[in-house]
C-alpha cells in the first residue's frame, strides 16, 4: 500500500507542475500582448499533450520501480550464493513446512473443496432413513420406487447397492467388485460409455465394464461388447464400456468391510426392488428446488407409501433425511482433515519463527553492510524492501521444493493408504493448490522477513558506523536475545500441542491392538468363499461343497487349524433377561465351526465346544457381550435362547475383536456352520505354524481345486485384515506424527540455536567468569537454565493450549480421553527431557572457552 500511496502522491504533485508551468507560459505571452484567452491556449499548444506527458512521466516511474526491484531480486539472489549453508538450511526448513500444508491442502481441496464430476453437483442429495438394528443409513426399494414416480421435487432418482459377484473371464474365475443400480443413475453422474452403450432402466442381467476391469480381464478386447460371460453361474450380456476416467463418487458403506473399487455395474433386480431391498438413494433437486421442501414431499409421500403396505416390508428406519450429497461424502472426515489442517498450519508458523530466530541473528552481523548503504543513499524505506524481497525469494524457492515434497508424499500416502478417506486416490497437485502454495510461500517469506527488517529499522545506524556491528548490537543484545527466546518458547508451545495430539492418537493406537494371550493374527490367513450358480442353489450343494474345502485344508501342511463361518442379522429376538414381553431385538448370528474359533484363537471360558451332533441347531455358543446382554448375572449354560429357533447354550467363549479394531466386539451367538447362509459368502480361517502369507497361494490352488469356476477373493492376513479395518486412523496417526516429529525437531533445533548464539555472543562475558574463577559445571549450570528457563515458558503454554484443544479432536480417539493426564505428563517429560540435551551441548562448548582466548575475543 505504501507505493501504491507514494505513486499517488508523485501523480499530485505532477498535476501541479504542469499547471504551473502552462500557467507561466501563460503570463509570458500576457506580457507580450495577447489577450488572457489566447495566451493559455497558446501556452497549452506549446506544451503539448497533458495527458500524454502524464502518461510517459508515470512509464519513467514505473520502469524505476521495476528496475529497482530487480535488482533487488539479483541482490537476493547473490546473497544466497554468498552464504549457501543459510540458504540451504532455510529453504529445506520452508521445503518441510509449505510441503506439508500443501500436501494436507491438496486432499482437504479434493475431498471437501472440489465438487463431484458429475452433472450439477451443487444439486445432488443423499436420501436416507437411520436402520437401528444395521447401525446405517438406508433406504427402503419400494419407497425408491413410489417417491421416483410422485415426487416432484426432484429431476431425477437413482438407487444403488453393493453387488458381488462371480465371473468367469478368459483370463480367470474371479470375484467381481461391483455395484447394482436403478432409476436414473447413468443420467445423474453423466457417465457416457466409451464403447458399446449402458443398459436401459428396464433391461437384466446385463452389466458395464470399468475401464480397469476391461484392462485387466479382457486386454481392451473391442469385441467384448454384445457377448455373454457367467455371472454366478447365469449368462449376463456386456453391453458397454465406462471410460478411464469415470469414477464411482457416491458414499460405499461397504468400502469399511471391504476397501475394494467398483470393477462393474449390474442393474437391481426386478424382484428385489418390488418385494423389499435395502438400497441407498441419491436424487438430484429441480432447479431453484430447497433441500426443506423435498424432505416435506418426501414425507408426506412416505406416510401414503406405507399406508397399505404388510409390516413385514416396512423398515424400521428412524428420522428420514435429504443432504446434500458433498456433506454426506465428507462428512465423516471433515473433523480430521480439519485437525490435519490445523497441525500443518503449527509445523509451518514453527518453521517461520525458526527462521525468524535465524535472521534475528544475521541482522546483527549485516548491520554494518546495511548503514553502508544507508549513508550512501539508500532510505530504510528501500533497505527494509530489499530485505523483504531476499525473504520471498528464498519462500518462493522453499515453496518450489515444497511442491516436489508435496507430490511425492501424496503419492506415498495414496500408496498405503489409498482407501483411507474418500477420493483420496483423485488428489492431484491441481491450479488451486499451486495458488495456494504460491500464496503461503509469499505470506511466510514476508512474514520471517518483517521480524529482521523491522530490528534494523529501529538501529541505530550511525553507531554501526563508527563501531561496527558488534558494538552496535551489543546495546540491543539482551533484548535480541530475549525476543529470540520468546520466539522460541513459542516454537515449543505449538510442538508440545502437536505431540500431545500424537500421543493421544497413538495411545489410542494401543488400544486398539491389545491382544489376548494366544491370538497371533499374523499367523492366521483369511479369504472369502461364496458357492454361486445353478449347482449351488439347494443347501445339501453349499454344505458339500464347505465340507469338501474343510478337509483338503485341514489336511494341508502347516494348517494347525481350520474353519469357516458365515454370519447374518435377525429382527425380533427376545431375550431371557427382558421383563416386557413386547421387548424384541437384533442379534448377530455367527454360524461357524469349531475349527474357526480355534483358528482365531478365542478361548472357552466355561461349557463345551459345538460338535457334530449340534448340526441341527439345537445348541449354541455366546461371547461374554451376549451372555451379559440376554442373560445378565445369571449363567446362562444350560438355558435356551431364540435364534430364532430355540437352543440350549453350552458355553461361553471370550470376546474377540478380529474383524474392526476400533469397535467393541459385537454381541454374539455361535452355532453350528451346517446352518449358515453359504450363498451370501463366507469367511475361511486358517491357522499355520508360521507365516500365514507364505501358504496363501497353495491355498488358493487348493480351493480351486474343488470348482474352478468359484472365485477365492480377499486373500490377506487377518494382521492386514485388522490393520485395512483402521486404516483412516492409521492415515491420521501417520500424518500427525509426521507433523508432531518434524515440529519437535525445528523446536529442538531453534533452541540449540539461540543457546549457542548466546555462547558464542557472551564468550568475553564468560571468559572473565572463568577468569574470576568461575567453574566449568557453573559455566554449564547458567548456559542450561537460560535454555531451559525458555523451554519451561513454552512447554506451561503449550500444555494450556493443548488442554483447551484436544477436546477438538475427540472424535479421532478410541477408549482414550481427550485431556488423558498420563499422556500429557509422558510428553512434557520427553520434551524436557529433549530440550535439556538440545542446551547441553552448547554449554559443554561454554565450558571449554580458553579466558585468556576469550579475553582477546572481538
Amino acid at each position: 500500500m505504501k507505493p501504491l500511496r507514494r505513486i499517488g502522491r508523485m501523480s499530485d504533485g505532477l498535476d501541479d507542475d504542469i499547471s504551473d508551468h502552462i500557467e507561466r507560459e501563460a503570463r509570458d505571452n500576457i506580457e507580450r500582448g495577447m489577450p488572457p484567452d489566447e495566451a493559455r491556449h497558446a501556452a497549452i499548444r506549446k506544451f503539448g499533450n497533458i495527458t500524454r506527458v502524464k502518461e510517459d512521466t508515470r512509464e519513467v516511474w514505473s520502469r524505476v520501480w521495476l528496475e529497482q526491484l530487480l535488482q533487488d531480486i539479483r541482490y537476493g539472489f547473490r546473497m544466497l550464493l554468498r552464504y549457501p549453508g543459510f540458504a540451504a538450511v532455510v529453504i529445506l526448513t520452508l521445503a518441510l513446512g509449505i510441503g506439508m500444508n500443501t500436501a494436507v491442502f491438496s486432499v482437504v481441496n479434493t475431498v471437501l473443496l472440489r465438487p463431484v464430476a458429475y452433472p450439477h453437483p451443487e444439486r445432488l442429495v443423499w436420501i436416507a432413513g437411520y436402520d437401528p438394528n444395521i447401525s446405517r443409513d438406508v433406504a427402503d426399494s419400494p419407497d425408491f420406487v413410489y417417491w421416483r414416480q410422485h415426487a416432484r421435487s426432484f429431476s431425477g432418482m437413482a438407487a444403488y447397492g453393493p453387488q458381488q459377484a462371480a465371473m468367469v473371464t478368459p483370463k480367470d474365475a474371479l470375484q467381481v467388485s461391483g455395484v447394482a443400480i436403478a432409476g436414473d443413475f447413468w443420467t445423474l453422474t453423466g457417465a457416457r460409455p466409451a464403447l458399446g452403450r449402458l443398459f436401459g432402466p428396464q433391461e437384466q442381467d446385463t452389466l458395464v465394464l470399468t475401464w480397469d476391469l476391461f484392462k485387466n480381464q479382457f486386454a481392451c478386447d473391442p469385441h467384448v461388447v454384445g457377448r455373454s460371460v457367467a455371472v454366478d453361474g447365469r449368462s449376463v450380456t456386456i453391453t458397454g464400456v465406462l471410460p478411464m476416467d469415470f469414477r464411482f463418487q457416491f458414499p460405499m458403506w461397504w468400502q469399511s468391510v471391504e476397501p475394494r473399487p467398483v470393477e462393474a455395474y449390474f442393474p437391481l433386480p426386478a424382484k428385489d426392488m418390488a418385494g423389499g431391498r435395502i438400497v441407498n438413494m441419491v436424487a438430484a433437486l429441480q432447479p431453484g428446488v430447497r433441500v426443506a421442501r423435498a424432505l416435506a414431499e418426501l414425507n408426506v409421500l412416505q406416510k401414503r407409501a406405507q399406508e397399505g403396505r404388510p409390516p413385514q416390508f416396512i423398515e424400521p428406519t428412524a428420522g428420514l433425511r435429504v443432504e446434500p450429497l458433498a456433506y454426506k461424502l465428507t462428512g465423516a472426515v471433515r473433523p480430521a482433515l480439519f485437525v490435519l489442517l490445523a497441525a500443518g498450519s503449527f509445523v509451518l508458523l514453527i518453521a517461520v519463527l525458526n527462521i525468524a530466530n535465524v535472521l534475528l541473528a544475521r541482522a546483527t552481523v549485516r548491520q554494518r553492510e546495511i548503514a553502508i548503504r544507508a549513508a550512501v543513499g539508500a532510505g530504510r524505506a528501500r533497505v527494509i524492501r530489499q530485505l523483504l524481497v531476499e525473504s520471498v525469494v528464498l519462500a518462493l524457492i522453499g515453496g518450489g521444493t515444497a511442491l516436489a515434497l508435496a507430490r511425492t508424499a501424496l503419492a506415498i500416502l495414496v500408496r498405503l493408504s489409498p482407501n483411507a478417506i474418500p477420493r483420496l486416490q483423485e488428489t492431484s497437485i491441481d491450479s488451486s493448490v499451486l495458488a495456494f502454495t504460491l500464496a503461503v510461500s509469499i505470506g511466510t517469506g514476508i512474514l520471517f522477513g518483517s521480524g529482521p527488517a523491522l530490528a534494523l529499522w529501529r538501529t541505530n545506524l550511525h553507531d554501526a558506523l563508527k563501531d561496527g556491528a558488534r558494538t552496535a548490537g551489543s546495546g540491543a543484545g539482551a533484548a535480541g536475545l530475549r525476543l529470540r527466546g520468546f520466539l522460541v518458547a513459542g516454537e515449543l508451545a505449538l510442538a508440545i500441542v502437536l505431540l500431545i495430539g500424537a500421543g493421544l492418537m497413538l495411545k489410542s493406537f494401543w488400544r486398539m491392538h491389545a491382544r489376548p494371550p494366544g491370538f497371533a493374527p499374523e499367523s492366521i490367513l483369511t479369504m472369502k468363499v461364496r458357492p454361486a450358480g445353478p449347482q449351488y442353489r439347494e443347501e445339501p450343494a453349499q454344505q458339500a461343497y464347505m465340507r469338501e474345502l474343510l478337509r483338503r485344508i485341514e489336511s494341508a501342511p502347516g494348517v494347525q487349524a481350520a474353519g469357516v463361518s458365515t454370519w447374518s442379522l435377525f429382527e425380533g429376538v427376545p431375550f431371557p433377561i427382558d421383563t416386557s414381553p413386547n421387548r424384541q431385538h437384533t442379534i448377530r448370528l455367527n454360524a461357524a465351526s469349531t475349527g474357526y474359533l480355534k483358528a482365531l484363537g478365542v478361548r472357552l471360558l466355561r461349557g463345551r465346544w459345538l460338535n457334530d451332533g449340534d448340526s441341527s441347531g439345537n445348541a449354541v455358543l455366546l461371547n461374554e457381550s451376549m451372555a451379559r446382554q440376554a442373560f445378565g448375572a445369571v449363567d446362562p449354560i444350560g438355558h435356551r435362547i431364540s435364534t430364532p429357533d430355540p437352543a440350549t447354550v453350552v458355553g461361553i467363549v471370550a470376546d474377540l475383536k478380529y474383524s474392526q479394531l476400533d469397535a467393541d466386539p459385537p454381541a454374539e451367538i455361535y452355532l453350528s456352520y451346517e446352518q449358515g447362509p453359504f450363498f451370501s459368502g463366507s469367511s475361511v480361517a486358517v491357522r499355520t505354524a508360521g507365516d500365514a502369507s507364505a501358504i496363501a497361494p497353495a491355498m488358493r490352488k487348493l480351493i480351486s481345486g474343488i470348482d474352478p469356476t468359484q472365485p477365492v477373493y480377499n486373500v490377506k492376513t487377518l494382521e492386514q485384515a485388522l490393520s485395512d479395518s483402521i486404516a483412516p486412523r492409521r492415515f491420521n496417526l501417520f500424518l500427525l506424527g509426521t507433523f508432531a516429529a518434524a515440529a519437535l525437531l525445528l523446536a529442538l533445533v531453534g533452541i540449540y540455536g539461540v543457546i549457542a548464539y548466546s555462547v558464542a555472543e557472551r564468550t568475553r562475558e564468560i571468559g572473565v567468569r572463568m577468569a574470576l574463577g568461575a567453574q566449568r559445571h557453573e559455566v554449564v549450570r547458567m548456559v542450561v537454565r537460560q535454555g531451559m528457563a525458555m523451554a519451561a515458558i513454552g512447554m506451561a503454554a503449550g500444555l494450556a493450549g493443548a488442554w483447551s484443544l484436544t477436546h477438538l479432536m475427540a472424535s479421532l480417539l478410541y477408549n482414550v480421553k481427550a485431556n488423558d493426564p498420563a499422556t500429557f505428563a509422558a510428553v512434557a517429560v520427553a520434551l524436557a527431557a529433549t530440550a535439556l540435551l538440545a542446551c547441553s551441548v552448547p554449554a559443554l562448548k561454554a565450558a571449554r572457552v580458553d579466558p585468556i582466548v576469550a579475553l582477546r575475543y572481538e
